[in-house]
């Protein structure tokens, strides 16, 4: 598989991802987060198995699978809970777009790995960036710091799951040596909920007889399976400056298709800033982009 075909496979996971918020917040409303997050990991666990099956772990170190399933098991669990304990249909949408500054923290690691030299208008794109959170959680009733502190728990695992997926990203491209370990990922990740389910839940299962109910699970799954997978084939075989560039749009389309599931109504503050933080993301990106092709 050339690098093209792996890159437009990565593009085609940010598609897929536009669309989690939204379903994961329609699936809360039938089985609680907990159980959402539970079943959908459960379930993607399954297909993900079926199609790919394990890793060949011969050609991967002990060490990296250990450290990249740590890395990836906290993020869905950050990533997952920030969207499903929200409170409020448009606060998950809130929390998708602050996860989508990983890709400006993507850039400040690279710098402090020293693997990228930061440049004035990298500066400027990070400080845009961050400006847009600030006008995300922006209303005329409530100050900034009191937007977060209504909900901590979410807004917490947002921003530790944008530097866990950050890291991730930058780590699997150095050290998977081409191994796709998606799979085995997800099965960890499905181990994990279940344990934690069967802690704070017990043995009781949601008593959800709808059948639309559990057919959003299974495009929830759906979704999550092949756009991990996607991704993977994309950070690892194709052009991951490319794929970075394309994630900054993510937000505004994850926006719309949310908006539409939910039937949301976002504030014009949230429209502003969604534009900002991608707009400020590409402001980093292309001042590296440039460096590159010069070099």
């Amino acid at each position: 598989m050339n690098s093209n075909i792996s890159t437009l496979i990565g593009i085609l996971a940010l598609v897929l991802w536009a669309n989690l918020v939204g379903l994961l917040r329609l699936s809360k409303e039938n089985f609680g987060p907990i159980y959402t997050v539970t079943y959908v990991y459960t379930l993607s666990a399954i297909i993900l198995f079926s199609l790919y099956g394990l890793p060949d772990f011969k050609k991967v170190s002990r060490k990296f699978l250990i450290i990249s399933s740590l890395l990836f098991v906290i993020f869905e669990l950050c990533f997952a809970f920030s969207i499903t304990f929200a409170s409020s249909s448009e606060k998950s949408i809130e929390m998708y777009i602050l996860f989508n500054t990983w890709p400006t923290l993507s850039i400040i690691m690279l710098a402090f790995l020293k693997e990228e030299k930061v440049n004035f208008f990298s500066i400027i794109g990070i400080l845009i960036s961050f400006f847009g959170v600030i006008l995300i959680n922006y209303h005329p009733e409530i100050n900034f710091i009191d937007s977060l502190t209504k909900d901590p728990l979410s807004y917490s695992l947002i921003f530790l799951s944008a530097m866990l997926w950050a890291g991730y990203s930058i780590y699997v491209k150095k050290q998977s040596n081409g191994v796709n370990a998606v799979s085995l990922y997800f099965i960890l990740t499905a181990i994990a909920l279940w344990i934690l389910t069967f802690l704070t839940q017990g043995f009781v299962l949601p008593n959800v007889s709808s059948f639309s109910a559990y057919l959003i699970i299974a495009i929830n799954a759906f979704f999550f399976s092949m756009g991990y997978l996607a991704w993977n084939v994309g950070i690892i075989k194709g052009n991951l400056s490319i794929l970075i560039m394309l994630a900054y749009f993510t937000p505004i389309l994850s926006s719309i298709f949310s908006a539409l599931m939910l039937s949301s109504h976002l504030s014009i503050n949230f429209w502003y800033g969604t534009v900002t933080v991608t707009l400020g993301s590409l402001l980093c990106w292309l001042s590296i982009r440039k460096k590159s092709i010069k070099e």
